[in-house]
């Protein structure tokens, strides 16, 4: 019986070692491939300097043809070019539902959800492939909502916006 068990046991470790081999040269080659494939481009946004639609030169709430305009970029960071899906808008707002100026600080009472932003493409679709390095224009619109509340607390302030590409 000893003979048996011997040559069972050899056939089992013979049959772990294939196990543990390929199971290594898979992974091995799966890393491989993986570090062939091009990385997801990183998307670099940046907003300028506000123009005005009017005559005004702030946000009003309900005010005729009051828009806040900014000229937005979105640079593809990334080593190969890539398509770019979408650019979004949003105002960020605190955990208590305040906007957030630029520099990160609540505006007390001055609610995000009273501003709406979008990005305005002029009339022309996004790239279909932005290149390495290469830089997408577009504009964003920024106006504020009458609720017929009180807001006076967003009063020579302007929300910060944050501008996402995908």
């Amino acid at each position: 019986m000893k003979g048996p068990w011997k040559a069972y046991a050899f056939l089992v470790a013979v049959v772990a070692t294939v196990l543990v081999l390929s199971t290594s040269a898979l992974a091995v080659g799966g890393h491989r491939r993986s570090a062939s494939v091009a990385a997801a481009p990183r998307w670099v946004t940046s907003v300028g300097p506000a123009a005005w639609s009017g005559r005004l030169t702030a946000l009003y709430p309900g005010a005729a043809n009051d828009t806040e305009f900014r000229t937005i970029t979105v640079v593809n960071n990334g080593a190969s070019a890539a398509r770019l899906l979408s650019v979004t808008a949003s105002i960020p707002a605190a955990p208590g539902g305040d906007a957030r100026t630029v520099s990160g600080a609540d505006i007390r009472g001055c609610r995000a959800s009273w501003f709406t932003a979008w990005i305005a493409h002029a009339n022309r679709a996004l790239p279909a492939q932005l290149g390495p390095g290469k830089v997408f224009t577009g504009q964003l619109d920024l106006v504020m909502r009458d609720t017929s509340t009180d807001q006076d607390a967003c009063r020579h302030t302007s929300p910060a916006v944050t501008v996402t590409a995908r």
